[in-house]
């Protein structure tokens, strides 16, 4: 079964381990490693949903507890969290002091300079899922397992600010990865005239360090 936007052919085995429904196999064609070989082409992340409200481009997502958790896990931030409540997840939304359209081609142009497997994440390549006059919403995938995360810019034109989510979609710990990936962008966005952004360092989210033993 051919799928369309450059997608692998799904295996037999992919096919059982979906229960035989055809999951989307998401092979980002800026992809810079291969997957190991027992996934047969077809990455975790084409067995995982895109979580819900994720992509609609309205508002964002908070940090949800996994597992009928008591609080979030470590691998998500948001700018969409009331920082006197969790602190922990909360991130600062970009600032900008520029034409609401020009702002939001700095961002677009940031997206696709993202270069995969910068400081060691992302290997696995991205997709722009989204993206009109205020929302970007694209997704990246892992190296050689091919887990998935989902990055979401929004852009607010009465706060002049634009809102970020970066999250994992499985497992617990994320190794830094969202930090990396959103310090990335911060990075990039500040050489540019009109930006004012925040990096995620252990000086601020002691927490998120600690659990993910990156500290």
């Amino acid at each position: 079964m051919q799928l369309k936007d450059g997608a692998h052919q799904l295996s037999r085995r992919a096919l059982l381990l979906a229960g035989g429904i055809a999951l989307p196999a998401y092979a980002f064609d800026n992809r810079i490693v291969d997957l190991r070989p027992e996934l047969n082409g077809v990455p975790y992340g084409a067995r995982t949903a895109v979580p819900e409200g994720v992509g609609e481009g309205t508002v964002l997502k908070g940090c949800l507890p996994p597992f009928k958790a008591a609080r979030p896990a470590p691998n998500c931030f948001s700018s969409y969290i009331d920082p006197n409540k969790d602190r922990d997840h909360y991130y600062k939304p970009f600032k900008y002091s520029k034409d609401d359209k020009e702002a939001m081609s700095d961002l677009l142009a940031a997206v696709k300079a993202y270069p995969p497997g910068q400081a060691k994440i992302d290997a696995g390549g991205w997709k722009i899922m989204r993206s009109d006059d205020r929302y970007i919403y694209v997704q990246y995938e892992s190296g050689k397992i091919g887990y998935l995360d989902d990055l979401e810019f929004l852009l607010d034109p009465e706060t002049k600010t634009v809102n970020v989510r970066s999250a994992s979609r499985a497992g617990f710990l994320d190794f830094g990865v969202n930090a990396k990936r959103i310090n990335w962008y911060s990075k990039y966005l500040r050489g540019l005239q009109g930006w004012e952004t925040t990096d995620i360092t252990p000086e601020n989210y002691r927490s998120y360090f600690k659990q993910n033993g990156t500290d």
